[in-house]
């Protein structure tokens, strides 16, 4: 399959074109931007052309679009690529609102081709395993499950443009990853949700530099996730914790070494080693600890691959892509009614 990109930046460069050269029958023919030094780094690094424009990428017929530009650009450059003939991956988030993940969704329908959504933290090695050990019932059923993220990075404060731009959309530019982890970890979609956000300490109180979202799932289920974009102390990218039945499934990202000795409440006496430099999952029982999984070095463009690898599949034997457009509309209707929640101060229903 031939890929053409629209949005040439650091996804592009750094993630989906090394992940295409793992992929055996896919190629890439070029792409586009509208910075010229975005165009000059992807000539230099891929060798594959810089084109004028997005008709001239669409031009020369690809069999899948790559979007990979700002959010609020999606929808219509996902409906372009479709109406020209190709299959369409767009970079998350999907898209800004649940309207125009319906207009993309229908262009889909009526052209006959594809959208899937590059949500490849599904894929990595620690949320998988996770996912695994709560489906095959090892642990018995998931009751609540936790995620959080702790970053000492206001909104704000972003160096992109588009993503400072973002400060008061912080749950769908970077909270779009633990919405759909939450959703994978049930299978399923939340009946309804309450969130709360605040700009703590800036002037403006719809800056959301802080969120709590509580989600309710079928079967009286929770899930809360919390983002804390200004913690001053210890920070932690990305935590997972799935309490079931017979175990808690934990899972830590960006890094995780540990040497801890001696005694601590609820703790197992003695020296205990935790070491996944790229992320580590791991099991709870009582005191006993199992290691489950760890991440690689390059685990963003190995996930990517993953996923792009089974998207891929998909498109040739014309079924649903995993991580697809349908299953994103859903991450992205969660981030909608948690900002109405915010707003409103009330609990949201989400639709059937």
């Amino acid at each position: 399959m031939r890929f053409g990109f629209i949005g040439l930046g650091r996804a592009a460069r750094l993630y989906h074109v090394p992940a295409l050269k793992q992929i055996e029958g896919t190629s890439v023919i070029g792409g586009f931007d509208e910075a010229p030094e975005q165009c000059d780094a992807w000539h230099r690094e891929t060798g594959t052309p810089a084109f004028a424009s997005v008709d001239e990428v669409l031009a020369s017929r690809p069999d899948v679009v790559v979007v990979a530009t700002p959010p609020d650009s999606h929808a219509d450059l996902c409906v372009r690529g479709l109406e020209a003939g190709a299959h369409v991956i767009a970079e998350k988030p999907f898209v800004t609102s649940v309207a125009e993940a319906d207009l993309v969704l229908d262009a889909a329908t009526r052209t006959g081709r594809s959208v899937a959504v590059n949500h490849q933290y599904r894929v990595k090695p620690i949320f998988g395993a996770v996912r695994r050990a709560i489906h095959d019932g090892r642990y018995g059923r998931l009751a609540f499950c936790q995620l959080w993220q702790l970053m000492n990075q206001a909104p704000w404060e972003e160096r992109t443009a588009w993503r400072a731009g973002m400060a008061r959309r912080v749950l769908l530019e970077g909270g779009v990853h633990l919405v759909d982890l939450m959703m994978m970890f049930f299978g399923e979609r939340p009946v309804a949700v309450s969130a709360q956000h605040s700009g703590g300490y800036h002037e403006d109180p719809e800056a959301d530099a802080v969120h709590v979202v509580t989600l309710e799932f079928p079967a009286g289920r929770l899930g809360q996730i919390t983002i804390d974009r200004l913690c001053r102390g210890g920070t932690r990218y990305l935590e997972a914790r799935a309490d079931c039945e017979r175990g808690s499934l934990r899972a830590s990202l960006g890094g995780r070494a540990l040497i801890q000795m001696g005694m601590k409440r609820a703790e197992r006496p003695g020296a205990r080693l935790e070491l996944g430099l790229g992320g580590l999952a791991w099991a709870e029982v009582g005191t006993q600890r199992t290691v489950l999984a760890r991440n690689g070095k390059a685990q963003d463009v190995d996930a990517t691959a993953v996923l792009l690898r089974q998207i891929v599949a998909a498109f040739e034997a014309g079924v649903e892509p995993p991580s697809s457009a349908r299953e994103a509309r859903d991450v992205i209707e969660v981030i909608e009614r948690a900002y109405e929640s915010g707003a409103s101060g009330r609990r949201v229903a989400l639709g059937a």
